[in-house]
């Protein structure tokens, strides 16, 4: 594990003193009286859900005391394509491809590629009207249509990657906007699903279905440069929180300490809900007999906080057992009591943290905390984050569990 300390970020990063955000609709930057506008742009990613941004935009012409973007346009206005014509439909849902940039002077990154899907207009009582445009990323484009398919004897990677292959029946178009990245060190231990059904359900929803599952993430990976140089397209990643030496999710891993890098942290250690073992029950419709799989805290995959459990043995904590699960084989059973067992686990240590604006600090990635005591010194999954430009300058604000106890080597 390569840890970067923010005093390294800072000399890539200009001194983290002059932020600056880029918005392109359909591949052209916002003219500079429309950046004048914004006074807040804020995306937000997360490993259970899709992408999205919000920009806070004035709504204001001072000069001819009406509204700039919402509220002053008329129908025949809207049938235009001259510049005011333009402006009122600048920020139109559905209409064009938006890409955000966030990062400083020299160093930007590509947030997000999406649609705008919402515009809320405010027209306040008092102090200048503004607009909220709202947008999701290109995966919002999957909840447009359900589709039933029946997945026999396959693993969850495979249905992954075959997603990302198959064709509407009526357009013939692909049904996935982008490739389907997997890792390859941890498919031979996925259990061979006998049968699968994906029933009047978009793809999206299907494989977070899965994902919840199997106890994996996932998250869009932007189109980005190693420090290699090499590019990496952008892709979708489905597989475990940190992928295995087949797969590298994020180039960073950051050092972050209280006192030093770490504006606010806020953990939570708690025991309540928290479980010895899970037993899924089912049945095994090829021997017409029924199925029990047991998981408990010493299965070798379950290494999330080895040195806490000496605090949950006296805690005394109580067997789980699940009968409501749809599993039909022993597989299938084990592998839903060791995700609903993980899921637990990363229950006892939460928390939620500020530090100056990070943009490759995203949903997905391991962040190394210290300084904090060895309770909650450790090493952190984190599962979304919000990385938010405005009159205060960049900040980050992430949320994660704790997995593993801070390295020795780098007390």
């Amino acid at each position: 594990m390569n840890l970067t300390s923010l005093l390294e970020e800072s000399k890539l990063q200009g001194g983290f003193r002059v932020p600056r955000f880029e918005v392109k609709i359909e591949g052209v930057g916002l003219p500079r009286d429309v950046l004048r506008d914004v006074s807040q742009l804020t995306y937000h990613d997360s490993t259970g859900e899709l992408d999205g941004f919000e920009m806070t935009v004035n709504n204001w012409e001072a000069s001819t005391r009406e509204f700039k973007y919402v509220g002053a346009e008329t129908d025949e206005e809207l049938q235009r394509n001259d510049a005011r014509g333009l402006r009122f439909k600048l920020f139109e849902p559905c209409r064009r491809e938006v890409t955000v940039r966030m990062g400083y002077v020299d160093e930007m990154r590509t947030m997000l590629t999406g649609t705008v899907t919402t515009m809320e207009p405010n027209f306040p009582s008092g102090g200048a009207p503004t607009l909220t445009v709202r947008g999701l990323n290109v995966l919002h484009q999957l909840r447009r249509k359900p589709y039933d398919f029946a997945w026999e004897k396959v693993t969850d990677s495979e249905i992954a990657k075959k997603l990302a292959t198959l064709k509407d029946e009526e357009t013939q178009l692909k049904r996935f906007p982008l490739p389907v990245e997997t890792d390859p060190a941890v498919e031979g231990d996925e259990p061979r699903l006998e049968y699968i059904a994906q029933k009047s359900q978009t793809d999206i929803d299907f494989l977070f279905g899965r994902a919840r599952e199997r106890g994996y993430v996932i998250f869009i990976m932007e189109e980005s440069k190693t420090k290699g140089g090499t590019v990496r397209p952008r892709r979708l990643y489905f597989g475990p929180p940190h992928g295995g030496q087949g797969v590298v999710l994020r180039d960073v891993i950051y050092r972050l300490e209280w006192g030093r890098s770490l504006l606010e942290f806020k953990p939570t250690l708690t025991t309540a809900g928290q479980v010895r073992s899970v037993t899924v029950r089912g049945w095994d419709r090829a021997t017409k007999k029924p199925i029990e799989e047991k998981v408990d805290l010493d299965d070798k995959e379950l290494q999330r906080n080895t040195d806490l459990h000496r605090l949950l043995g006296s805690c005394d904590p109580h067997d789980d057992v699940v009968v409501d699960l749809p599993v039909f084989t022993k597989d299938q059973a084990r592998s839903a009591a060791r995700a609903r067992l993980l899921q637990v686990q990363r229950a006892m240590v939460k928390a939620s943290a500020t530090t100056v604006g990070l943009p490759d600090l995203r949903a997905g990635q391991l962040v190394a905390i210290g300084n904090i005591g060895s309770r909650f010194s450790g090493v952190y999954f984190v599962t979304d984050t919000t990385h938010t430009i405005g009159e205060s300058g960049y900040t980050t604000q992430f949320n994660c569990y704790r997995e593993d106890e801070w390295p020795e080597w780098k007390r």
